[in-house]
């Protein structure tokens, strides 16, 4: 099994968070490739910063699908995600919309643990984007930028088990993660807590890899069904490879 990890934004240092935890819970026979962009937001805040992540992505995965078995998009706003999973044929899965799918399964009610008060419509928008409202306890922000998160991890824990503790408060049964720049650190808040806390990325990487084991393949027969090509004009710019890779 051969699968690629994305990473939308070109931040090294989590990009190397996100190939941590992916070594860590992959199958010893799996072949994992972990691939961020050289251009473009160095975090996602905003719908520009999707926007831009999204065209890289889809540009990424024009090149490369076919040597993937199913790919993971390693960003908690899952930018260009439906576009994605129109173009390839094997398994395509978001972080957000697979934290999100498996806490159902854990508790009656979840919350976002997010960054900053910005990406809190932002992931509300999501949510009911995926029709999980009536689910969501809500969005709740550290009040941290992405890469002042990435920065000072104990600050960034401390904000995550003082928020979650809002959140439960709330009414929240099961905490998210809400940014991958948050991936490792579930466990001491889940401690603390007495709740499960999910890491978005090890979660998605492990429902990734369980479909694919399975051979379960995205349905082509509506909302992802392949579109039909079209001619573009610069198409060099959708083939030029301003990607780097670094395999497990």
């Amino acid at each position: 099994m051969n699968l690629l990890i994305v990473n939308p934004n070109t931040s090294d240092a989590m990009t190397e968070d996100i190939r941590r935890t992916v070594e860590q819970a992959k199958s010893p026979d799996v072949s994992v490739t972990v691939t961020g962009p050289d251009f473009g937001p160095e975090a996602l805040e905003s719908f520009y910063d999707y926007t831009l992540a999204a065209f890289g992505l889809c540009r990424l995965l024009e090149q490369k699908t076919e040597q993937y078995d199913g790919v993971l998009i390693a960003c908690y706003g899952d930018p260009g995600l439906y576009a994605a999973k129109e173009i390839c044929d094997c398994p395509v899965i978001g972080i957000a919309e697979a934290s999100i799918s498996v806490s159902l399964l854990l508790g009656s009610r979840f919350s976002i643990l997010t960054a900053s008060e910005k990406a809190v419509p932002m992931m509300e928008n999501m949510v009911t984007q995926y029709g999980m409202q009536s689910r969501c306890a809500g969005v709740f922000p550290i009040s941290m930028s992405v890469l002042d998160a990435e920065a000072n991890r104990d600050e960034m824990v401390k904000r995550l088990i003082a928020t979650g503790q809002r959140a439960v408060d709330a009414g929240a049964e099961v905490l998210i993660l809400g940014c991958a720049g948050m991936t490792g650190f579930s466990g001491p808040v889940s401690r603390t807590l007495g709740v499960p806390v999910m890491d978005p990325v090890e979660t998605a990487y492990r429902t990734l890899e369980m479909m694919c084991r399975g051979n379960i393949g995205l349905s082509k027969k509506g909302l992802y069904k392949t579109p039909d090509k079209k001619n573009l004009k610069n198409e060099p710019l959708l083939t030029k490879n301003l990607f780097k890779e670094n395999p497990l």
